[in-house]
């Protein structure tokens, strides 16, 4: 687990740049045979040459012949010595060599580049032969001093790492803590907030790699903010729509404590059942209505057959029809009527409508109840036989609380607003119309078909 992004990248970064950095050095240093070593071969031709053009001016001038003799002459034993030559002619005779001291012949080394090891010591020999003159030209050098060469050069990227390691480290802290400000600065914006401040966190200043996250906190904040609505709004309109039922069942029982005779007792003790039944309805529907935020998302989604769970409504509601000598008709199932989403949610839905049918149908009327369907939805008709919504207002019946003045059937005014909550999270479309009888009144939800 990471405890701190900002000490993780900083450790990360700086043992990267420490593992780079010996790679690289390691890499020079067994790179040195194809570098460092030709660059040195090279430079052994270049000196064998130069030994070349001394030899002939010391075959040629007596003083240059002097001044060369003179120096060579100075003693240094071959075990001090990281560099020597000979000058060997065709009958084998030794003209001219760095150091008198020296005892061991390269005549014999072979024409060009070649590894000798003398007095334990590894030597890189060239030989050439200068064909004008006859003469064949050794040089020897100490293969240490390649070696000193790499180590010198690995010594050097290691130094130049130790020396630039406290600026790297310096370097990536000030990289981070600016890569990383705008999560501070998120942090410290939330930190700030009161409980209640809700409002989204500002993300035109965020990296691509941290907007995500504010993103889906922003969400959480709406849902947060959706939810909290929905609690207040819960309790205005609970003390709202409670209030006149209270009333009435408070004077109900009023009425029945003065009664005179059980008549009078009895017909209030009614109204005081009837108040209940009203109260419990609001409740229902309070409750029904603050589970069904806009912002949730359905649960346990499954395909099922929606004529078949509309029989179950029509079969729950007829007796509600039957009192009122309302007939109502199911029609017959068509082939493959499979939506996707919540069945009791739905149930819901088509309870609510199918009761609004019953409610505001005269007696004798009729409710016809049909489930249609097309190439990409499956359709919900309720139609029924009583006054209709004037056209003008088929739109406000939708909000919550709202009802038609003159209108004596008990209700809530939430019957519809919960359809539309819940055909929203179904994503229905819900449409009213005119029967084509021209009156009453059609009501149309389309949910998106179920593939078959």
């Amino acid at each position: 687990m990471i405890r701190s992004i900002r000490y993780f990248l900083l450790i990360s970064l700086l043992l990267s740049i420490t593992i780079a950095a010996a790679i690289n050095g390691i890499g020079n240093y067994l790179l040195d045979e194809q570098v460092i070593q030709p660059y040195l071969d090279e430079q052994l031709i270049r000196v064998a040459s130069l030994i070349d053009i001394l030899y002939q001016s010391y075959a040629t001038n007596s003083k240059i012949r002097t001044d060369i003799e003179d120096y060579l002459d100075t003693p240094q034993p071959i075990s001090n010595q990281k560099f020597f030559f000979q000058v060997w002619d065709k009958n084998g005779h030794l003209l001219l060599h760095s150091s008198k001291q020296i005892n061991i012949s390269l005549r014999d080394a072979p024409e060009g580049f070649s590894d000798r090891v003398i007095h334990q010591n590894d030597w890189r020999i060239y030989s050439t032969t200068d064909k004008k003159l006859h003469v064949r030209i050794v040089i020897a050098e100490l293969y240490n001093l390649r070696r000193e060469l790499g180590d010198n050069i690995a010594h050097s990227n290691a130094n130049i790492l130790l020396i630039t390691y406290p600026v790297f480290g310096i370097l990536v802290w000030f990289i981070i803590s600016f890569a990383l400000r705008s999560v501070t600065r998120v942090t410290n914006e939330i930190s700030n907030r009161a409980s209640t401040f809700l409002e989204p966190v500002e993300t035109h200043d965020v990296p691509i790699e941290v907007k995500p996250l504010v993103v889906e906190l922003n969400q959480l904040l709406l849902r947060l903010q959706l939810a909290f609505e929905r609690n207040k709004r819960f309790s205005a309109d609970a003390a709202h729509e409670l209030r006149t039922p209270l009333a009435a069942l408070k004077t109900h029982v009023q009425v029945a404590l003065k009664a005179n005779n059980d008549a009078d007792r009895a017909k209030a003790l009614q109204n005081v059942l009837e108040s209940v039944d009203r109260s419990s309805h609001v409740v229902a529907q309070l409750l029904t209505l603050s589970r069904l935020g806009e912002e949730d998302t359905l649960s346990d989604v499954k395909p099922f057959d929606l004529h078949k769970l509309a029989t179950e409504i029509v079969a729950y509601l007829a007796p509600q029809a039957l009192e009122k000598n309302i007939e109502i008709e199911l029609t017959p199932r068509p082939p493959h009527p499979i939506i996707l989403g919540n069945d009791t949610a739905v149930g819901i839905l088509i309870r609510n409508i199918v009761d609004n049918a019953i409610r505001y149908t005269p007696p004798q009327g009729e409710v016809k109840i049909e489930v249609a369907e097309t190439a990409h939805h499956v359709i919900l008709r309720v139609s029924d036989t009583g006054a209709g919504i004037p056209e003008e207002l088929r739109e406000r019946v939708f909000e919550r609380f709202f009802r038609i003045l003159g209108t004596n059937e008990p209700g809530s005014g939430l019957g519809l607003a919960i359809v539309t909550q819940i055909s929203n999270l179904h994503h229905a479309k819900v449409t009213l119309k005119t029967p084509p009888q021209g009156q009453g009144l059609l009501f149309e939800v389309a949910f998106p078909k179920y593939p078959a």
